[in-house]
């Protein structure tokens, strides 16, 4: 029988698919603010905010679930360029 963390997860096999030891699981260069508009209620609808990239400190204002998303990837993805999308700071 394999043993388990305590997260439940099966323990990683080191040989395959391990990132490298001073890579950290949760990076500080993926980290974002997730800042929710007033009318977002429980429901999660509507999905308005905006969010911020903390390494970079760009921010995109998002109008849906879909929009958020993609302002995720894009502010991943991107290098940096201008500090602001819509949000003077």
């Amino acid at each position: 029988m394999k043993e388990q963390r305590a997260s439940g997860r099966e323990p990683r096999n080191p040989e395959r698919n391990s990132p490298p030891a001073e890579a950290p699981e949760l990076p500080t260069g993926k980290a974002f603010v997730l800042q929710l508009s007033r009318d977002t209620g429980p429901s999660l609808e509507p999905f308005t905010g905006r969010v911020e990239h903390l390494a970079s400190g760009r921010r995109v204002r998002f109008e849906n679930f879909a929009a958020f998303r993609a302002a995720v990837i894009r502010l991943l993805s991107e290098g940096r360029g201008t500090r602001d999308e819509g949000d003077p700071r």
